[in-house]
């Protein structure tokens, strides 16, 4: 890299000697994973308290964050450069996280409410969980008449 530092086709030029991979595929890789000035550390503590609060202060009125923003401030305070992708997949597993746990009561609503639609009825007894599961007859869905298709024809022993 240090060849074609400065260069804005440097992945261009890196792709035609690494041929199964495209530009941008080598410029990710590079500014996520094999830059030197990389901090390849876990985020601690500290660190993630300050992108949620500079995640509070400075995301804009759509809801975009500039995460290269945010890792410049990290470096800054912190000292430290983490990539762009690692503190945006820190930053949306949290909100994920955040959500499963405030829609978990709704969640369990929604199943049993599912659950009682699709034929069956629940009911609980204590911690435990009953199905009632209703007969439904197979002549709606078999054939009236008797096929003419054998077991013994679809295996080919009709000669024995």
């Amino acid at each position: 890299m240090k060849k074609w530092k400065g260069r804005h086709n440097r992945f261009v030029k890196i792709s035609k000697l690494v041929p199964n991979y495209t530009p941008k595929q080598i410029a990710s890789h590079w500014k996520n994973y094999l830059d030197p000035n990389l901090c390849l550390d876990t985020l601690e503590y500290e660190e993630k308290k300050f992108i949620a609060e500079w995640i509070r202060k400075y995301r804009t009125s759509s809801g975009v964050i500039h995460w290269k923003y945010v890792v410049n401030d990290l470096k800054i305070r912190f000292g430290k450069r983490h990539s762009e992708n690692k503190v945006k997949n820190y930053w949306n597993a949290r909100i994920k996280r955040e959500k499963k746990f405030k829609n978990k009561g709704q969640k369990e609503i929604k199943d049993e409410n599912n659950e009682q639609e699709q034929g069956k009825e629940m009911y609980t007894e204590g911690n435990e969980r009953k199905f009632i599961f209703h007969f439904v007859s197979s002549e709606d869905f078999l054939p009236r008449r008797p096929s003419k298709i054998t077991i013994a024809s679809l295996l080919n022993f009709d000669n024995l």
